[in-house]
């Protein structure tokens, strides 16, 4: 079932705050960009793996949404030790509470382990994915402050590959 960006990090935020100490250090983030250049992060503790599909629409702005993909096979966790080891930081709001989720640590980025991923793992529900962010975009942009911030954004964007 396809949830909010925000939905799949509290549902993290309650796993990792159950798991115990030792079981911590088997959680993996990979990310990579798909060809419509999106972020595709996946999220992987000891018993499941979740995908988000964000796009950026600011500086410091995104939005996205995610599922859970399921048990991670060894198939799976050898797909997470491929990339390069680089920072990684989000920081999501949180609908109903005035609060905030903040994750911070190392993940591997490779495009290619994630498009694997998404292609050959959770192939049925990407066309999903990408519409429903396609929706929530098509309505932001109805605004026209935040259809401003967007196309300046993207226009950023394309300037940093010239």
């Amino acid at each position: 079932m396809i949830k909010s960006s925000a939905e799949i990090l509290e549902i993290l935020k309650r796993r990792w705050d159950r798991s115990k100490e030792g079981d911590r250090h088997e959680w993996r983030v990979l990310s990579g960009r798909n060809p419509r250049g999106r972020y595709d992060l996946f999220i992987s503790s000891p018993e499941r793996v979740w995908q988000l599909k964000i796009e950026q629409t600011g500086n410091n702005e995104a939005i996205g949404f995610g599922l859970d993909v399921g048990k991670p096979d060894e198939d799976i966790k050898k797909l997470f030790r491929h990339g390069a080891p680089v920072p990684f930081g989000l920081v999501s709001p949180q609908v109903n509470k005035n609060l905030a989720i903040i994750m911070a640590g190392i993940q591997l980025y490779s495009s290619e382990s994630a498009y694997k991923l998404c292609n050959e793992y959770v192939s049925d529900k990407q066309a999903e994915l990408d519409e429903r962010l396609d929706r929530e975009i098509e309505r932001m942009k109805s605004d026209p402050l935040l259809r401003r911030r967007y196309r300046e954004h993207k226009e950023g964007e394309r300037m940093l590959y010239l």
